[in-house]
């Protein structure tokens, strides 16, 4: 089974999933898993998040699933022991940090500015997330804070979806851009259109192997 990074650096996508419904959780993991891109960052913002968490890795265990906007240990806490195999920050705080790397879990702290970056360098993380991106000047602004750390690569949000998330990818240090456009795209997830939610991934990664095929022959 291809790990996270593969899969990532493959399709360069992280689907997010945010305020849904108990019922929509299930199906729409499933949704990206037949889309081709088999990884759901669960956002922790509501009343539903760690239950759909917790149902998502129940009932699509081939999904890699993880959470997001995790604030605190006691969050990072309840996450872990929902199963969430990796752990997203929108910033950086050490004692977060800390209980997910003591309990062998996959964490990727948020940065805005060298100083941020510096710090989850030292704690040896090779993966961080970069928000917001375009309010934080895009692709320049992460090259040039992310010089000194030539093997640290970025999960960039902020706002993105299926227009404006390509050109994030175009800075080397972009791993991938997460959003969750291929949930909103025609009111998928509203209308509990599961298969558009299929398209929308399957199109979407189809348009970064194409673009990517096309930089690399030239076209």
């Amino acid at each position: 089974m291809k790990t996270m990074m593969d899969i990532l650096k493959l399709t360069g996508i992280c689907p997010i999933l945010a305020y849904a419904e108990p019922d929509q959780a299930a199906p729409a993991a499933r949704a990206l898993v037949e889309g081709g891109l088999p990884i759901i960052e669960v956002l922790q913002r509501d009343e539903n998040a760690l239950n759909n968490l917790k149902t998502i890795v129940r009932e699509v265990p081939q999904a890699y699933a993880g959470a997001g906007t995790v604030l605190t240990v006691r969050q990072a806490e309840e996450v872990i022991d929902a199963g969430a195999k990796f752990v997203v920050m929108p910033g950086f705080k050490k004692e977060v940090v800390e209980y997910c790397l003591d309990h062998d879990v996959m964490v990727i702290p948020g940065c805005a500015t060298p100083t941020e970056v510096m710090m989850i360098a030292d704690y040896d993380i090779k993966v961080a997330k970069f928000f917001p991106f375009y309010q934080m000047g895009g692709c320049q602004t992460l090259n040039e804070i992310s010089g000194p750390y030539p093997d640290m690569r970025f999960i960039v949000t902020g706002a993105l979806n299926s227009e404006n998330f390509m050109p994030a990818l175009e800075s080397p240090k972009t791993l991938a851009a997460g959003g969750d456009w291929m949930f909103q795209d025609h009111d998928a997830l509203k209308n509990r259109d599961y298969k558009q939610i299929s398209r929308n991934m399957r199109e979407s990664v189809c348009r970064v192997l194409d673009w990517r095929n096309a930089r690399k022959f030239g076209f």
